[in-house]
């Protein structure tokens, strides 16, 4: 039950991922911070990933994509985030992870919190992009969770 409500979440959010980094496209003015936020958000995703499967992390949470970078890296890592949850049983959502952080200090969340934590720091960023889009006079996605149900409920 849980498990099958955050693997529709991580298809949320890649669907939101999307639309977010294709408002930049578009966009006539550039910045380069909206590069960076988008990019920093789909390193976290992985970054997160590596830890629950104690993988070496090789990625800097601020390392720089381009906008289509970002999008298949996006979608690569919510396949990737799919696959293991699709192999879950709800009670593995409770294990808990041992990890250090970026800053080299050691913590133990359960999955299921690193998944929360993964999903509510990706709408923090796309909201900054969308607040940065806007004051540059461009069109922020529409990213809300209902529209993004409205169109899969078609």
């Amino acid at each position: 039950m849980f498990k099958d409500h955050f693997i529709h979440l991580f298809k949320y959010n890649d669907w939101a991922t999307r639309e977010t980094a294709n408002s930049l496209k578009v966009l006539e003015k550039k910045d380069e911070r909206l590069g960076e936020l988008l990019s920093h958000l789909v390193s976290a995703q992985k970054i997160w990933l590596n830890r629950i499967l104690a993988r070496e992390i090789h990625v800097n949470p601020w390392e720089k994509h381009t906008i289509q970078e970002g999008i298949s890296i996006s979608t690569k890592v919510t396949s990737e985030w799919i696959n293991l949850l699709e192999n879950y049983k709800d009670k593995d959502l409770d294990k808990r992870i041992e990890y250090v952080s970026m800053k080299r200090e050691k913590f133990v969340n359960t999955v299921k919190d690193i998944i929360v934590q993964v999903i509510n720091h990706s709408t923090y960023h796309r909201a900054q992009i969308a607040q940065r889009v806007k004051a540059l006079g461009g069109n922020p996605a529409v990213t809300d969770y209902i529209v993004y149900q409205r169109q899969v409920q078609k």
